[in-house]
């Protein structure tokens, strides 16, 4: 995404068309992450991959029409890869994807800069009503705006109510795609959150085995003995931020307990026996910290999967935080009723 985003961001400058294409709808494709970008511009370059050739030659065709066009609107195309195909392109399985393309001059800006930075935004589109596209908002996690999606009097009424909406969906932490309904039909809202940073207060071979899970998973992992530079190592973590605290030293773990859950941190796991989470937790309560907060650690920390190996905590510990990280509570598929491969709704 970082790098379709600085592609982007680079066109824009030197004034190059192009349109932008997302997964918006998706059954099927386990394997398919459906948060990926893809933009082709007028000279049919492309950047970024989606859906391998089979997806590139359906984009392709569809982006060449919205350019003859004059890219006044909206396009979904429909990728349906079966058979062959699905080898090709490397997933486990076949399935069907709503693709929507939108020409990037509808975009602001903005949002491929914070994109390219690796902040949570969000991007609204009216894809139903009078009004609808390829005009689009753009929203961070502070509120801020630019671009707007116009109402039915051309005002951009409603547009604050929309913007309150993308906060809540940046705030859940993950990667959403949500329908929003309001008087002028319906508005498209969708919130790119980077992938999990982990940060790991403590030493010995369980931060090794950690940080190489989490490296397998494209994660990055930042360590630390010191309280004092925690605050600097959330700050790089972001809104993504996964606490993780393997300290076992008073001095230590209590406090940067207690620094994670009063910034907000996603995520906050405590390694430990019962006895010392106990103890913990007696710390914090003497230290003002109230009981909801207390009740956001995931203490002890990990999924219980049996393992004691380093490298089998470590993947217990990674588990538990890609849960969180997509709204899911970790039990088996099987248990579940609903469909296995989706976009989260915020």
């Amino acid at each position: 995404m970082q790098d379709v985003a600085n592609a982007v961001r680079r066109g824009v400058r030197e004034g190059r068309a192009a349109v932008i294409g997302r997964v918006v709808d998706v059954t099927g494709f386990s394997t398919l992450p459906g948060d990926e970008l893809v933009a082709i511009d007028a000279a049919g370059s492309r950047y970024g991959d989606l859906l391998g050739r089979p997806g590139a030659e359906r984009l392709e065709a569809a982006a060449s029409a919205m350019f003859a066009a004059g890219l006044s609107g909206l396009e979904t195309v429909t990728i349906e890869i079966h058979g062959k195909e699905v080898a090709e392109i490397g997933l486990s399985c076949g399935g069907r994807a709503d693709v929507l393309l939108q020409s990037v001059g509808a975009i602001p800006e903005k949002l491929w800069d914070l994109l390219a930075s690796r902040a949570p935004a969000a991007l609204m589109t009216r894809i139903e009503g009078p009004t609808a596209g390829p005009a689009a908002m753009v929203v961070d996690r502070d509120g801020r705006t630019w671009g707007g999606l116009g109402g039915l009097d051309g005002l951009g009424s409603g547009d604050d109510a929309l913007a309150k909406e993308a906060v809540t969906a940046l705030a859940a932490g993950r990667t959403s795609t949500r329908r929003l309904e309001d008087e002028a039909g319906v508005v498209l809202l969708e919130a790119w959150v980077p992938a999990p940073r982990l940060v790991v207060v403590g030493s010995g071979d369980l931060v090794g085995a950690i940080t190489a899970q989490a490296d397998l998973l494209g994660w990055e992992t930042e360590a630390t003995d010191s309280p004092a530079a925690l605050d600097g190592l959330l700050d790089w973590a972001g809104a993504t931020a996964a606490l993780i605290v393997l300290s076992h030293d008073p001095h230590v773990d209590t406090s940067a307990l207690a620094a994670g859950l009063a910034r907000g941190v996603s995520y906050v796991g405590a390694l430990g026996s019962r006895a010392t989470q106990s103890r913990r937790i007696e710390g914090l309560t003497a230290s003002g910290v109230d009981a909801d907060a207390l009740d956001r650690i995931h203490r002890p920390i990990g999924l219980d999967l049996g393992g004691r190996r380093s490298s089998e905590v470590a993947l217990s510990v990674a588990a538990e935080i890609l849960a969180c990280h997509c709204g899911r509570d970790a039990r088996p598929l099987r248990e579940g009723t609903g469909p296995i491969n989706y976009r989260p709704t915020a």
